[in-house]
């Protein structure tokens, strides 16, 4: 009897202990796949760059989808400090400091399963130099990348020393490593890397959207999130929308969950305690000069230009700060002393120096600007001032892409770059395929140079001051504005965000809700 029993009681347990094991194993699995952890998270963007490889883009929103995919070897702390990512912590210095060498961590391979070996990395920085487009390509023009026999570290040899080499090239998002296995082609530029998410081609939908899936393999996130292993959202997913109001729409109607506000629309969200809002500092925009055209290699012409453009109008008309030296407040290297070697709003001087220099005023002046509503807002009143003092000016539209890539007919260029330390300078007025203005001189990129080889923060602080100073005395280009940037984060979407050290928000934290 107490044998039937048992066995009765033992044929009761089995189905539900296997309902168990089966729902657990479920579990794991879903735990395993691309669908844990709530609803995609939807951000919403207003174009499609078209190119996502970090090796072959300088768009900024095209960084703001690699940096989930793509990584560098370092990163820089919420205290200045770098710290390794994909290498480890410690940097070896010889040569005074022309020689760097820095070791792999183990166990990281990239999404298309190649193991991270020195090899990995001595071709990706080959391919990035290669390709010939980065915005990292100067700074990497003379440096030879080796990778040494036991496969774990890899040696930098630099042309001269260079104490911001780390920070400033290994630590950008743009240099990051990506598989051996990546050819050169680049469009639409879905490659693979390390990071917490992968590139989908099949779920890309050009000018519509772009989703990114999760990596359930990783495990080495910076130091600074709580949760060590892989992220919690199960999919990114960005969506291009060009008009403005209908991005809002968006967001309001719950089917996006992070968008980047315009200035009227900053009040109209902050009413709803449903979303939180979150500031930071953009790109400098400016006016600069064709130097390949005779009337702009006169200083007093371009000064007359910076003479006549109200900034304080200018801000009126958008969310932004005014920019009174070339390099935004939270760059490295700002230096609030570089102001006074500028030009304030002075109308009756800019007229006075127009005529001094003999400046033809029925020549039509080429205004260039990116394809966007912002832009061709900003560019009206841009116009309605340079023509009070006497130019005739036409605005012509280019996209942002072709602006960035190939070479433009115009006079006047309004534009704007989000580099946030002072090589920006030595990037646009120097030599190599991103100096748009076609400035000749070397005295620039020069300083800047001589400011990365000092060890001693003072001197090169000193260094990066006197390049400000050239460029706005000599009216190299006009700084303007400073853009603010507000995020607004749908709490009802997603929770554990944090801003980064460079403003972004990170989401490795963070979970979304069904």
């Amino acid at each position: 009897m107490k044998r039937r029993l048992g066995q009765t009681w033992t044929h009761k347990l089995v189905i539900p202990l296997t309902l168990v094991w089966v729902l657990a194993t479920l579990g794991w699995g879903v735990g395993r796949s691309e669908g844990l952890g709530g609803r995609p998270l939807v951000s919403v963007w207003s174009s499609d760059p078209g190119d996502y490889d970090p090796h072959h883009t300088s768009h900024p929103v095209a960084m703001a989808v690699f940096r989930h995919v793509c990584e560098p070897l370092f990163y820089e702390d919420f205290d200045g400090g770098v710290r390794g990512l994909l290498a480890e912590d410690e940097i070896e210095y010889e040569d005074d400091g022309r020689r760097l060498t820095v070791r792999l961590r183990s166990g990281i391979t990239f999404h298309d399963g190649t193991p991270l070996d020195a090899r990995a990395v001595q071709a990706s920085f080959e391919r990035l130099q290669r390709l010939g487009v980065s915005p990292l390509l100067n700074d990497l023009r003379r440096v030879a990348v080796a990778a040494q026999p036991d496969g774990r570290r890899v040696v930098f040899i630099l042309p001269a020393p260079d104490h911001e080499f780390v920070r400033l090239v290994l630590s950008n998002p743009y240099a990051a490593i990506v598989s051996p296995r990546a050819g050169d082609a680049t469009t639409p530029g879905f490659v693979a890397c390390t990071g917490p998410y992968r590139f989908a081609p099949d779920l890309y939908r050009p000018d519509r959207s772009l989703t990114l899936v999760w990596n359930p393999e990783y495990r080495w996130p910076p130091a600074y999130f709580v949760n060590r292993g892989a992220a919690h959202v199960p999919r990114l997913q960005f969506l291009f929308e060009p008009d403005r109001e209908q991005r809002l729409e968006l967001l309001l109607d719950g089917k996006a969950c992070v968008l980047s506000l315009s200035g009227e629309q900053v009040a109209q969200v902050a009413a709803s305690a449903r979303f939180r809002l979150y500031e930071a500092i953009g790109g400098v925009t400016y006016v600069g000069f064709n130097f390949q055209y005779p009337r702009w290699q006169d200083a007093r012409v371009r000064q007359a230009v910076a003479l006549a453009l109200d900034k304080t109008a200018l801000a009126e008309g958008g969310p932004f700060l005014i920019a009174d030296t070339p390099l935004a407040p939270n760059a490295a290297g700002y230096d609030r002393r570089a102001a006074a070697f500028g030009y304030g709003y002075d109308p009756a001087r800019s007229r006075a120096l127009l005529a001094q220099a003999g400046f033809d005023a029925e020549a039509e002046v080429v205004l260039l600007i990116p394809a966007s509503t912002s832009y061709r807002e900003l560019a009206a009143v841009v116009q309605r001032q340079l023509e009070a003092v006497g130019l005739r000016l036409r605005i012509r539209e280019v996209p942002q892409p072709d602006l960035l890539t190939q070479r433009q007919d115009f006079d006047l260029l309004l534009f704007d770059y989000a580099w946030d330390h002072y090589t920006a300078l030595g990037i646009f007025l120097g030599p190599g395929p991103r100096n748009l203005l076609n400035y000749p001189g070397g005295d620039i990129a020069a300083l800047v140079w001589e400011a990365r080889t000092t060890a001693d923060p003072g001197r090169r602080q000193q260094l990066v001051l006197e390049a400000q100073r050239l460029v706005l005395e000599q009216a190299l280009w006009q700084p303007l504005l400073v853009r603010r940037i507000t995020f607004a984060v749908d709490g009802t979407c997603v929770h554990g965000e944090r801003p980064s050290p460079a403003g972004e928000l990170l989401f490795h934290d963070a979970v979304t809700f069904p």
